[in-house]
């Protein structure tokens, strides 16, 4: 049986909901299952609003907010020479004690967006490792984006990286999850375009005005002169093409899943079918 299902796809494209389906489709047949969303600040294989640093740096950090030594010791875990501080975290369970000094000192070490791309990879590759030694064998663990989306958005769109280096990390991150048995279920939308304009009027415009800055403010943007949102098609659908030949490319199982964007009921009834196909009695 597959341990490890990895849900990807561009936004919109029904990650959550086809991983919402799943989870209910394995209790139903009385198959343990924890479904990781996104965004789920104590993701056991991501980094969501982490710091990453070093033992000066976090002694110096304590000693320039001496308050709040004993939150920050709390939701700080200590790997080898990383102290990994769960700041938006922190902020979100206290703040009124968290100030926007201590949240900007931690966003320039933010592992996403503050450290330099091999640190970057160094971390995300040993998540992955400490991600696989803890898991519970009983247990069908679901997550979505860690797998393709946020390790190319953070090597294409923030630092432009080769793509073949994008590629050699997730060769690598497949390599480490291999005895999990892992899927890969890809939500592949055939007209971007539709699909991003969709979810765009959807969702606050402040997604649209983050995900647009993010992606043509930063290096691949600029490089790439991208602009507005029809820049933010342009990267997603570049995106969509090289995750897919990646997939193609691993030594793993993988379903991809493609839709008009309007057929959730027929994508859930194909991954349930596919599941027991995959994975017969």
């Amino acid at each position: 049986m597959h341990k490890l299902i990895l849900l990807e796809g561009i936004p919109g494209s029904g990650k959550s909901s086809a991983g919402a389906a799943l989870q209910n489709f394995l209790e139903s047949d009385q198959i343990p299952s924890h479904f990781w969303r996104e965004g789920d600040f104590d993701h056991p294989a991501d980094f969501e609003g982490v710091a990453c640093f070093n033992q000066p740096q976090f002694e110096a950090l304590l000693s320039r907010h001496p308050a709040l030594v004993d939150l920050l010791q709390e939701h700080t875990s200590v790997r080898g020479d990383d102290y990994l501080l769960k700041y938006r975290k922190l902020q979100a369970l206290h703040p009124q004690k968290v100030d926007r000094v201590l949240m900007d000192e931690c966003s320039q070490l933010d592992v996403y967006d503050g450290l330099p791309v091999d640190e970057y990879c160094r971390l995300a590759l040993e998540r992955w490792r400490d991600f696989c030694h803890a898991k519970r064998s009983d247990e069908v663990t679901l997550l979505e984006c860690c797998f393709l989306q946020n390790p190319l958005t953070v090597m294409l769109a923030r630092h432009n990286a080769d793509p073949q280096a994008a590629r050699q990390h997730i060769e690598k991150i497949t390599e480490i999850i291999r005895a999990l048995n892992p899927l890969v279920i890809y939500l592949h939308p055939r007209n971007v375009a539709d699909t991003l304009q969709h979810v765009r009027a959807q969702r606050p415009k402040e997604w649209a005005d983050f995900v647009t800055g993010y992606l043509t403010e930063q290096a691949y943007g600029k490089a790439h002169h991208l602009s507005g949102f029809d820049g933010v098609i342009q990267f997603y659908s570049k995106r969509q093409t090289l995750e897919m030949d990646i997939l193609r490319s691993l030594p793993i199982q993988h379903l991809v899943v493609e839709h008009s964007g309007r057929e959730w009921d027929r994508c859930e009834k194909e991954i349930a079918a596919n599941w027991n196909l995959l994975n017969p009695p």
